[in-house]
């Protein structure tokens, strides 16, 4: 296998005489993936073409109309509620036509890299978010936006369903239906296209959402968009590469677990109670941000954010942006972390991720960063404190008072010596600045 292809599937592998057989499954769903796309294009020139005769056909004002017609307009109200789920059933075949043809476009370039065929980094001719010119099986997406030809069955049922409905109550101010014993409840005609529009803006969007992504998720991202706040493009392939990161720290055989509980101790005590933010952790950030208050209520400064909030932070917001901004953001992604993963998965997530000294990011590169063998490297709980200080450390500077400070903050049996000892270590060897 390509050794390119290792980054999407690092523990798969093919023998070079099974090359054949890889090339007719990619042969193979190149062919899926094309017939696929033309039937979605054909499907939607039928389904245009059938709404463009529909309504003048079901509104004609002939008198010598057929009896069919005659019924039709009679009972517009009922017809066009029929029209309506009809449409609803069209639209979630066009959704999951779609995801198939995704699907099979990201194993076509899945398989073209395990191949080792690249069509290089200049993309006049072959972009890179198209399946023709992609390296990254997930830069093709399952939805590519509201203007783009995969949404035109949204637009073509949504507007002709909508028409059909305006002009079978044009003219009606509004509907009373005989609900209540005492009375009735009086619902105007508009309702219906509200209705229509909300119901097929669900079926297709929520739908052709991709594994972690949600309708919370694509608020927050047009917020972000509206106030100017970047956030890092393509969610789905950073937290696959952040779980990769977690595979190879398990296939290294690393005892991590005086980590995490040195890493909750000092970063969130409080993170299998709390749901991805404290708002007592932010208070407290904030009294810290004021030196006066600072000294006396004994408060080392901080920025308050929880490990899921930090996690946030790392994997999807990019640095040197409002700060304000950014902490509005980080919580509003970790509400939508905790819902996606458990306690466990953010946690390990967050110790392969996090950056532990400048240029030093994830669990793997920090211990052969500080203590060079990573292989079968079980982490002492001293070990691990000078890594938890490491990645809270902003300046990446060594201060005493902190470590002296943080120390006295955890409730795990720490040896003060063993810890000075590293970090004299490290200092002479000029890992650690003073």
């Amino acid at each position: 296998m390509d050794t390119k292809a290792e980054q999407y599937y690092p523990t798969y592998t093919f023998k070079p005489e099974n090359r054949d057989v890889v090339l007719l499954e990619f042969e193979e769903a190149q062919k899926i993936a094309n017939g696929q796309t033309k039937v979605f294009g054909q499907v939607t020139n039928i389904l245009l073409a059938v709404v463009t005769i529909l309504i003048p056909l079901f509104f004609e004002k002939e008198t010598d109309s057929t009896n069919t017609f005659a019924i039709i307009k009679e009972n517009g109200l009922f017809f066009s509620s029929i029209i309506f789920v009809f449409g609803a059933l069209i639209l979630r075949y066009f959704v999951d036509l779609q995801k198939s043809i995704t699907i099979n476009a990201r194993k076509v370039v899945t398989l073209r890299t395990m191949l080792g065929l690249d069509y290089g980094h200049i993309h006049l001719t072959l972009p890179n978010w198209r399946v023709e010119g992609a390296t990254n099986p997930f830069t093709i997406k399952y939805f590519n936006g509201w203007l783009m030809f995969q949404s035109m069955p949204f637009w073509v049922l949504t507007i002709g369903v909508n028409a059909i409905w305006w002009l079978t109550t044009n003219g009606r101010v509004q509907y009373n239906f005989d609900i209540f014993s005492d009375g009735t409840i009086f619902i105007p005609w508009y309702f219906g296209n509200i209705f229509i529009s909300l119901t097929y803006l669900i079926i297709f969007r929520r739908n052709l959402n991709d594994t972690h992504e949600t309708c919370f998720l694509n608020i927050v991202k047009i917020i972000a968009k509206i106030m100017r706040f970047r956030l890092l493009d393509n969610f789905e392939y950073i937290l696959y590469r952040a779980k990769l990161g977690i595979t190879e720290i398990n296939r290294l055989n690393v005892n991590y677990e005086n980590l995490k509980s040195i890493l909750i101790e000092i970063e969130d005590k409080t993170f299998y109670e709390n749901n991805g933010i404290s708002f007592k952790s932010l208070f407290r950030a904030l009294l810290s941000q004021i030196k006066p208050l600072r000294k006396k209520l004994n408060l080392i400064e901080s920025g308050g954010s929880t490990i899921t909030m930090q996690l946030s932070r790392t994997l999807f917001i990019p640095s040197n942006q409002n700060k304000y901004l950014r902490k509005i953001f980080e919580i509003l992604l970790s509400f939508w972390l905790q819902k996606q993963f458990s306690k466990l998965e953010i946690l390990n997530l967050y110790i392969v991720s996090v950056r532990y000294d400048y240029g030093v990011m994830g669990l793997s590169n920090a211990i052969k960063h500080f203590y060079t063998d990573v292989k079968n490297k079980k982490l002492s709980i001293e070990e691990s404190f000078v890594l938890v200080e490491r990645l809270s450390n902003v300046t990446g500077t060594f201060r005493r008072e902190r470590v002296d400070f943080l120390i006295e903050k955890s409730n795990n049996d720490l040896k003060r010596d063993k810890i000075n000892d590293l970090y004299d270590t490290f200092i002479k060897k000029g890992i650690i600045k003073v």
